[in-house]
């Protein structure tokens, strides 16, 4: 699978990526009713088999089941796909605090120390400025409680 750099100095990811929005989202896609984690890590494998090895997440898709549900197969296979996940700046999340609380909760769901790109889900830029965004750094050490 050939891959691309995230930006200029970012890391090199396989061109497709797979979304995981419907992994662990009952209220769009059915999650728990026509398919569950079983599919689900079916799915995680294939992906990995094929020789895609970039997930997309965010910490909204299943109210952060998605990214459980990935953090548990990466564990429980010892498989480290690259991983992007995103920021929703809620009308009550608009600090740095905020997406610093975030991605620490994603992180833990996620069971990594690091993403390999985090995005902002709907950006509101007359919120919330991009030196914002850009310098909040996350309390979460894997392992650490």
């Amino acid at each position: 699978m050939q891959t691309i750099n995230l930006g200029p100095n970012g890391p090199a990811v396989t061109q497709l990526g797979i979304g995981a929005w419907s992994w662990g989202d009952k209220l769009f896609w059915g999650y728990g009713g026509d398919y569950d984690a079983t599919q689900v890590r079916q799915a995680f494998d294939a992906t990995l088999d094929s020789g895609i090895s970039f997930f997309d997440t965010a910490e909204v898709y299943g109210f952060g089941e998605s990214e459980s549900l990935i953090g548990r197969f990466m564990k429980e296979t010892g498989r480290r796909p690259q991983i992007a996940t995103k920021y929703f700046p809620l009308p009550w999340r608009f600090s740095a605090k905020s997406i610093s609380e975030a991605l620490t909760a994603s992180l833990k769901r996620l069971q990594l120390e690091q993403v390999e790109l985090y995005q902002v889900h709907q950006p509101f830029g007359f919120f919330m400025s991009q030196a914002t965004l850009l310098q909040t750094p996350s309390s979460y050490q894997a392992g650490a409680r």
